[in-house]
């Protein structure tokens, strides 16, 4: 006995082709793909600026910067204190009297604010200690060229039979009235100073001018008009 087929609706319990049903399953993976990828990607970024930040920027640009105008302003001072205006005494010009003040072979005048000694050498005076041939005025430094003391005039010291010379206390170079060294440790001569005389009489020694000493000392005196004969 033969079973006969039950009708079954067309529309169900039927299986898709395989194509179809492949295609299907694809179409749904890439869809579900394209949503992860979506839900996953960053935000956009939003560029915020940062106040505490932009602060400390401020307050370090201002510190610099007032450290650098106080420092420039200080250095200004210091280039302003500095600046030679008018210079006074020893280092500028410094009066020393007339021309008529100064005996021809009288003793040394002495200008402490100048630091130099100021006489009038007579050619004449030919002992050891004397002017070794120089005539007129000469200006000599009273620092001993040896380490810096003051040497004074010391008319009555004896040195080898003869009075009247430049003694320095500290290790007793010896000169003569032309400041030419004749004893001790001192390198050289007394250093001179350049010497001016006006139309007037007047006597300016410019201490800023000065030349090492030497055996032409005597040769560095000038005659001006005026110095007694």
């Amino acid at each position: 006995m033969t079973n006969a087929p039950r009708n079954v609706p067309p529309d169900m319990g039927a299986s898709p082709a395989a194509g179809e049903s492949g295609d299907v399953w694809r179409e749904a993976l890439a869809a579900r793909r394209t949503v992860a990828d979506v839900s996953t990607l960053p935000g956009a970024q939003v560029s915020k600026r940062d106040p505490d930040a932009s602060r400390r920027t401020f307050i370090r640009a201002s510190f610099f910067g007032g450290f650098a105008v106080s420092l420039l302003g200080s250095v200004g001072m210091l280039v302003d204190f500095l600046y030679p205006r008018n210079v006074r005494g020893f280092g500028g010009a410094v009066p020393a009297g007339k021309v008529s003040e100064y005996q021809k072979g009288g003793e040394p005048k002495h200008y402490a604010d100048g630091q130099f000694w100021l006489a009038n050498l007579d050619p004449a005076e030919s002992r050891n200690g004397g002017t070794g041939g120089g005539a007129g005025l000469i200006a000599l430094w009273h620092k001993c060229p040896h380490l810096g003391c003051t040497v004074p005039w010391r008319k009555e010291f004896d040195y080898e039979g003869d009075k009247g010379w430049y003694r320095c206390p500290c290790h007793g170079s010896t000169y003569t009235k032309a400041g030419i060294r004749v004893f001790g440790p001192a390198p050289r001569s007394m250093d001179t100073m350049k010497i001016e005389v006006d139309g007037s009489g007047n006597v300016v020694v410019q201490t800023g001018t000065r030349t090492p000493g030497g055996p032409d000392n005597p040769q560095r005196a000038i005659k001006a008009p005026g110095l007694p004969a």
